[in-house]
């Protein structure tokens, strides 16, 4: 059972909050280098305590993940009017463009499984974040994730 936290939101159990990263497929990822925060939406995947997306090779969020690989990264989920379920997770974001790793990202995001020379064309990252800790609450009078 979920407890209640200044009488407005309950606290998710672990459970709760798998689910609901389960759920959703777009997140927002925090990122900070030199006192400027950067929050960019991304699709991604959960699969066993990490999540996965994917990256054009340039860019902001590139330039920020390799200066400070800590990161947040958020969901959240509305239900109805007043209803809302969200979790935030702390933790390390790696940046692959190995065969292995784009093996696995199309194996947890797409269930797909791609030859390595097609994998080998593939001009992107492979965002990891290996989460640390995460915290998830829901407004009272909503339901937790089903």
């Amino acid at each position: 059972m979920s407890e209640t936290r200044h009488g407005v939101a309950n606290l998710m159990t672990h459970d709760e909050m798998e689910r609901l990263l389960e759920k959703c497929s777009c997140g927002r990822l925090g990122l900070n280098f030199q006192n400027e925060p950067y929050v960019v939406p991304v699709t991604y995947k959960y699969d066993q305590g990490r999540i996965f997306f994917h990256s054009a090779k340039q860019g902001k969020k590139v330039d920020f993940i390799k200066r400070n690989s800590r990161v947040c990264f958020e969901v959240d989920e509305l239900q109805g009017d007043l209803g809302w379920a969200t979790v935030i997770c702390y933790g390390t974001a790696t940046l692959r463009e190995d065969i292995e790793a784009k093996k696995e990202f199309f194996e947890v995001v797409r269930g797909q499984k791609p030859s390595d020379e097609q994998l080998g064309k593939m001009a992107a990252y492979i965002g990891i974040v290996q989460i640390e800790d995460m915290t998830g609450r829901y407004r009272i009078g909503a339901n937790p994730p089903a």
